[in-house]
């Protein structure tokens, strides 16, 4: 799910959502952190986004879902925000206070701040929140923690209905809202009962994801397969059925990984890290770019690549990093071929690898034929079936 603060740390994010952190307070912890960037905080966002304009452009656009932009310039074109609603938000940030450190870390601090002028009738735009009165602070150094405030407050329906919408696009590869960052009355949900439900769920519960995953996980709409029949075949809004979509960039190779036995090794980082564990946007992989593994300089879903491209496939089918894993002499291949198995015990324990499902009938007639071929041997047959696996659409996507 890309709810994830630009620069932040996997590991800190990962400890989070394993503790199940309300995700208010989450969303809190981003917007108010103090603290050097060298640490495992959300600190690193404040060096990506330096501007009072560009954190408020991004986090309405992460958390409320509302892109304002527009409003920068002039009146939104599709909504109600002006460039009063846009340098008001723009002034919680006024205060932030980025002191260097050697090394080229900062820390991340708060100074009193002050409210934006409009830029066309120069008269200052009291700070506030989107279509909300203008904050009253008593402490002159609290400007992003009224901000924390007014966005996580129980009544304020952008931040609820922006987060369920997000979680439900992450499991059925669509939002209710479309894209999923721009939540406004002129692009209303497919089913808007079903927004305000989830979302009222999310408010009432504590801002519990792990319960909202699981509502979402155990409804039928979730449940749904692939398949599709004569009335749903061009549906891809209601969610009449499962939707195929890319796996993420970090979880193929981390699938590829294990399914050949071989982990990947990260320039830079310890043995034994995974694809999803590594944090640093910047490390050079040609497979993270390919697959559309997002910079991360931008709150934007649209910075991940989820388009199947020519490339992809060329990748995976002939690449010497593809072949080095399925050929490696201590890789899952070779042990298979060395064993005792039997071949279609081979061929099963493959798909249950690569799949997590045992072979139809016709499909371990089919394997078996890779150990009946002239001049093969049993590595090479091996070898052969987890190459076509790994290629296989059911491999790349999930459904």
């Amino acid at each position: 799910m890309c709810i994830i603060a630009i620069g932040s740390s996997p590991h800190h994010r990962g400890r989070q959502m394993a503790s199940n952190v309300p995700f208010d307070r989450f969303a809190r912890e981003i917007v108010t952190v103090r603290g050097n960037t060298r640490s495992e905080t959300p600190a690193a966002i404040y060096t990506v986004l330096k501007s009072p304009g560009e954190l408020a452009r991004s986090i309405s656009q992460l958390f409320l879902g509302v892109r304002i932009e527009c409003a920068r310039c002039h009146h939104h074109p599709f909504e109600k925000w002006a460039q009063k609603d846009y340098f008001a938000l723009a002034g919680f940030f006024t205060g932030v206070k980025r002191d260097g450190r050697t090394g080229g870390w900062q820390k991340i601090t708060d100074g009193p701040g002050s409210d934006l002028k409009h830029p066309r009738s120069g008269q200052v735009v009291p700070t506030a929140g989107l279509g909300s009165d203008p904050i009253t602070l008593e402490n002159p150094l609290d400007r992003r923690r009224a901000l924390s405030d007014w966005m996580t407050a129980p009544e304020n329906r952008f931040f609820a209905r922006t987060i369920v919408n997000r979680l439900w696009a992450h499991y059925l590869g669509r939002g209710l809202v479309e894209p999923i960052d721009d939540m406004r009355a002129t692009n209303p949900a497919t089913n808007e009962p079903l927004l305000e439900l989830l979302a009222q769920r999310l408010v009432s519960n504590g801002y519990d994801i792990k319960d909202l995953t699981q509502f979402i996980l155990s409804s039928r709409a979730y449940q749904l397969s692939a398949e599709t029949n004569d009335s749903n075949t061009r549906d891809n809004q209601n969610f009449s059925h499962a939707s195929w979509k890319p796996v993420p960039a970090e979880v193929l190779l981390d699938a590829i990984s294990q399914v050949t036995g071989v982990a990947e090794q990260f320039n830079g980082w310890p043995d034994g890290y995974r694809a999803i564990e590594i944090w640093d946007n910047r490390m050079p992989s040609y497979f993270f770019r390919i697959f559309g593994k997002p910079q991360r300089v931008s709150v934007c879903e649209c910075e991940r690549g989820n388009e199947p491209s020519i490339v992809q496939a060329l990748h995976l089918m002939n690449s010497t990093e593809t072949m080095a894993k399925i050929s490696h002499r201590q890789g899952r291949a070779i042990k298979l071929a060395t064993s005792t198995l039997s071949d279609d015990k081979i061929i099963e324990e493959l798909y249950l690898a690569a799949l997590a499902r045992l072979p139809r009938d016709e499909e371990l007639a089919l394997m078996r034929s890779a150990f009946q071929a002239p001049e093969t041997t049993r590595r090479k047959a091996v070898e052969d079936i987890m190459w076509a696996l790994l290629n296989t659409r059911e491999f790349v996507l999930n459904h």
